[in-house]
């Protein structure tokens, strides 16, 4: 077995690096506080969706072959993190990931005749992804599915389209996320088969990943402008006539908040890149960026609201908000347990894997 050293390098191209000023100044300037908080409960503004259509952010990530700019999982990934750092009341990760899904599936020829592909690609017609996909409990909990129109999920082996005319009704929730409950068996469902055996288990468990990743993204902006907003705040108050900045009780927070930040990105953007261009290795990166995501967001809002004292657990703190929405955008795929579950069960079969090629080796 060779070991080969790679060389992890997180900078991001000209191009990247210009979408990502673009995104940021639009979603700054689009999605503020004030916008976010009377998005509520729903989470969705339709106003702020109808300016993410007009810039053309939803073809962003899907390939040209069906009508998309072809850009990649990387460039969708930098658009999460952007999204996070306003908490922007808008489906497009969901929906993006979604396409991806189904463009997959239109370029091996499956039919999608059960969806509008204009009004999909335009994002006149909202569709999302259920992550979960087990059927437990009958119906499973889709996020933005309180604002979609189409829902695609995987149930006995085959990637289905479940549609209906209105949207579900949201599941409430402390982080206002528009989530709901959808059930192929629903009355008010119409489920149609799109592609079944071995094929379709390849381009759902792809589109999983994608999903992980990219919701990894968003937890990753919502860290980012908690950590700006706890050390704006520790830089302006002060106590005993110094910054309580000055403090170690304070300081040493805000550099575990950076760090969380900095290493939740790095591991995102690194299994994003790897599973669009070495989608065959290591895919246990995927659910390993969004536990990590996961774990980072949930200590690092909670030690930036600790930062404000008493103001921050009060729902006028802006920093209460995106604690809150760190609370339900972590959760929408099973929570860490199920993260934790998909690393192990990857790192039994790569350990079986070198067992049986060291076997094999010593038998030559």
């Amino acid at each position: 077995m060779t070991l080969v050293l790679r060389r992890n390098d997180y900078t991001l191209s000209d191009e990247q690096g210009q979408l990502v000023d673009m995104l940021r100044s639009l979603f700054t300037e689009q999605s503020t506080i004030d916008v976010v908080r009377a998005a509520e409960p729903l989470g969705f503004d339709q106003n702020l969706w109808s300016t993410v259509q007009d810039n053309g952010l939803l073809t962003i990530s899907i390939p040209e072959s069906v009508g998309g700019d072809g850009g990649g999982l990387v460039e969708l990934v930098l658009a999460g993190i952007e999204i996070g750092r306003t908490a922007a009341p808008v489906p497009l990760i969901d929906h993006v990931v979604t396409m991806r899904l189904l463009s997959a599936l239109k370029g091996t020829g499956v039919s999608i005749d059960a969806l509008d592909w204009k009004a999909a690609l335009a994002g006149d017609l909202i569709v999302s992804l259920a992550p979960i996909s087990t059927w437990e409990l009958g119906s499973q909990l889709v996020p933005s599915g309180a604002v979609a129109k189409a829902v695609v999920a995987f149930k006995d082996g085959a990637i289905i389209l479940m549609t209906r005319e209105t949207p579900a009704a949201q599941a409430q929730n402390e982080g206002c996320a528009p989530v709901a409950w959808w059930s192929p068996n629903d009355e008010d469902v119409l489920t149609t088969t799109l592609l079944e055996g071995h094929e379709a288990v390849d381009i759902w468990e792809l589109a999983h990943r994608e999903w992980r990743i990219a919701t990894a993204a968003s937890l990753v902006g919502l860290m980012a402008i908690s950590s700006e907003i706890a050390r704006g705040y520790a830089l302006d108050r002060k106590a005993f006539g110094v910054t309580i900045a000055k403090f170690q009780a304070i300081s040493h927070q805000l550099a575990d908040i950076h760090m969380d930040v900095v290493t939740a990105r790095n591991m995102t953007i690194k299994a994003a890149w790897l599973t669009e261009n070495e989608p065959d290795f290591r895919p246990e990166l995927a659910a390993m960026a969004m536990a990590h995501a996961t774990r980072a967001a949930l200590r690092s809002t909670a030690k930036a609201v600790h930062v404000h004292g008493g103001m921050g657990i009060t729902n006028e703190a802006d920093i209460s908000l995106f604690y809150r929405k760190v609370s339900s955008w972590s959760l929408v795929g099973g929570g860490i347990r199920r993260d934790l579950d998909d690393i192990s069960t990857a790192i039994d079969h790569r350990a079986q894997e070198l067992v049986v090629t060291a076997l094999t080796s010593s038998n030559r």
